[in-house]
C-alpha cells in the first residue's frame, strides 16, 4: 500500500510542477479530462518508477548475498 501512496504523490506533484497553460479554445469537459488522464499518466509512471528501483533494490540485495555466499566459502 505504501509504494501506491508514495506514487500518488509523485505523480500529484509533477501535475502540479509541470502544469502547462492552455490557450486553445476548448470545451470544459475537454480540458478536465485531459487534465484528468495527464494526473494519470503522472501516477502510473511514478508507479512503474518506484516499481523499478523496488526491483533494482531486490536484486541488489539478491546479488549481496550471492557474492557474500562465495566469500564466505572460498574463506
Amino acid at each position: 500500500m505504501k509504494p501506491v501512496l508514495l506514487a500518488a504523490g509523485l505523480g500529484l506533484y509533477w501535475f502540479v510542477a509541470y502544469q502547462e497553460g492552455s490557450d486553445v479554445d476548448a470545451p470544459m469537459w475537454g480540458y478536465l479530462t485531459m487534465a484528468g488522464l495527464r494526473l494519470l499518466a503522472d501516477f502510473v509512471g511514478a508507479w512503474l518508477i518506484i516499481s523499478a528501483l523496488q526491483l533494482a533494490i531486490a536484486l541488489g540485495k539478491i546479488g549481496f548475498s550471492y557474492l557474500r555466499a562465495i566469500w564466505l566459502q572460498a574463506g
